[in-house]
């Protein structure tokens, strides 16, 4: 008897292991984690929620969020923003480039009561429906019914010809705390004005800010360039959404209206190419026209054009919805800034000489669900140069993801200006298209600082006109002007790119170029597939790990 005791107590036990087991063989599905609200991405009927990508081996689908306890929405079809569709356009024409490398983490509760308090939870579900349990809860509140002023209701005209810069500086002044500055459809012609604290400006459908090809509109700023269309220095809660556009006016188009036209200001026996920014640029012309006519010489003088958005100094800006495109040189410069994001966003730059998409320094970062299409780099991170740049604090804590990538020299840049390091950078669930170079880290001898700790994963590649991959100490830019106290040489060191996968290159898949007295350090290679591209190019890297990183169809590897 006590025998048949025993074996019944361990067939007990044993189906209890067995039943724990397969609850843990089941239980591919973690809870997600870090559910936040970005600052300022809400409003009196929306919230916007995003999380982090799965873990490596987990098993998610897609997700379901709930508030307050109760189901009102999934991902099981992605957000629809302008980054998500063009992605998930690109994963039906490349599906087996693709895979399911890329994982969709965001989502905007929307018909949510005013002034209300939610609770937000997300949950995983596998490839068999079965949801994982709830991620941390986050709460936010909505705001109430915002107070909202009219533009035209201080004479602005939106026919593309009255320039309303008096105007629309008087429509800002005179929003309230908090309020609302509605751009109603129409084109609206202005010069340089100053936004201000505790803001939105909501451009609607229809609704264009375009900047004025008049010199004068636009006065001259310490750095001895003409300062932008709307400028922002020392303020906080700036919020700048809608369906509109803003349009820097800088460069005319080709004659099928694609795109912008490149300017190639070469100089052959006293007459400059046709394409030159004196021929093809609008407010490009104009500025770089009325500075020579000053004294300055051609180069210093093309250098003083206007970058559109200027916005320094600003804690919490929100951009939601907008296009941005043609500035006269580069489109949105976010100096100095703390907690920043750009979601579902259209950069169109690509042709404009210099037109980079976001020059960023600060800290936070987020650019989610976007597009950029640039004629420069599109997300950059500058960090200043030299000796004097390596006492500042440096540009930190940057996440990039669920952002397609077309035209421009590099996708997600770190430097040149890499003085007082770049660092805590991820960069994930993007397509690149098309674009010079993916992930693009350059410095110079002299710079200082360099960029580390950067997380590059679950990126597809495709068509990338130089290097897949590049951190050089060799970059110079034969357009800078001015000059500063050298620092030791930049460099890049903590870095992980893994789940990739990439198809074709015209240059090195991977190219590493440091310095003897400066190597490049720890950079890992993981779980990536390169298809069709060149040979490697790699000198002073110390400790580089290459695991698991294929070559199908490409050059001899080296």
């Amino acid at each position: 008897m006590k025998k048949i005791i025993f074996w019944k107590v361990m067939l007990v036990i044993a189906g209890c292991v067995l039943l724990f087991d397969s609850c843990i063989v089941g239980a591919k599905n973690s809870a997600p984690t870090g559910l936040k609200v970005p600052a300022l991405g809400y409003d009196s009927n929306s919230v916007w929620l995003f999380w982090e990508r799965p873990a490596k081996g987990e098993q998610a689908v897609y997700y379901n969020i709930y508030a307050n306890g109760d189901l009102i929405g999934t991902t099981k079809i992605p957000q629809k923003t302008v980054g998500t569709n063009h992605i998930q356009k690109f994963k039906t024409e490349n599906s087996t480039l693709a895979g399911e490398l890329i994982a969709f983490h965001s989502y905007k509760a929307e018909g949510l009561q005013p002034d209300t308090d939610y609770s937000f939870t997300v949950r995983a579900v596998d490839v068999n429906g079965s949801e994982s349990t709830d991620s941390p809860v986050v709460s936010q509140r909505t705001t109430p019914v915002k107070k909202v002023i009219h533009l035209t209701d201080f004479g602005a005209i939106g026919d593309e010809m009255t320039i309303n810069t008096v105007a629309l500086q008087k429509a800002i002044d005179a929003c309230p705390a908090d309020g609302i500055l509605e751009v109603p459809k129409g084109t609206f012609v202005t010069g340089a004005v100053n936004l201000k604290d505790n803001m939105t400006l909501q451009l609607d459908a229809g609704a264009v800010l375009l900047s004025a090809n008049v010199v004068d509109a636009y006065t001259m700023g310490s750095n001895n360039r003409y300062i932008g269309m709307l400028n922002a220095d020392g303020f906080s809660n700036i919020r700048i959404v809608g369906e509109g556009i803003i349009d820097g006016n800088g460069w005319k188009k080709d004659g099928a209206d694609h795109h912008y036209i490149k300017a190639k200001n070469k100089e052959n026996k006293g007459v400059m190419d046709k394409d030159s920014v004196l021929n093809i640029g609008i407010l490009a012309k104009s500025q770089t026209q009325a500075l020579m006519d000053e004294g300055r010489d051609f180069k210093n003088a093309y250098a003083g054009r206007s970058t559109t958005l200027i916005l320094h100094n600003v804690n919490n800006l929100y951009m939601e919805g907008i296009t941005l495109q043609n500035p006269a040189m580069h489109m949105l410069s976010v100096g100095g800034c703390n907690t920043v994001t750009l979601n579902n966003v259209k950069v169109m730059t690509y042709g404009c000489n210099n037109g980079d998409g976001i020059d960023f320094s600060g800290q936070n970062l987020i650019v989610a669900n976007s597009y950029f299409d640039t004629g420069d780099d599109a997300v950059n991170f500058s960090a200043g140069l030299g000796l004097k740049a390596t006492s500042k604090p440096p540009v930190e804590g940057i996440w990039v993801f669920n952002t397609y990538f077309a035209h421009g020299h590099g996708a997600v840049v770190c430097g040149s200006h890499t003085g007082s390091w770049i660092q805590d950078v991820v960069a994930e669930d993007n397509v690149m298209e098309n674009t010079e170079i993916g992930l693009r880290c350059k410095t110079g001898q002299g710079v200082g600082g360099g960029a580390r700790n950067i997380m590059f994963r679950n990126n597809i590649l495709k068509t990338m006109k130089h290097q897949a991959f590049i951190f050089t100490t060799d970059y110079t830019d034969a357009n800078a002007v001015g000059s500063f106290e050298p620092a030791e040489a930049g460099q890049f060191r903590d870095i992980i790119i893994e789940n990739c996968n990439v198809d074709t290159t015209n240059g090195p898949a991977i190219e590493v170029d440091g310095i003897a007295e400066m190597p490049h350090k720890n950079i890992t290679f993981r779980n990536v597939h390169f298809t069709n591209v060149q040979s490697n190019k790699i000198q002073y890297l110390e400790n580089g790990v290459f695991d698991h990183v294929t070559y199908d169809g490409a050059a001899d590897q080296k």
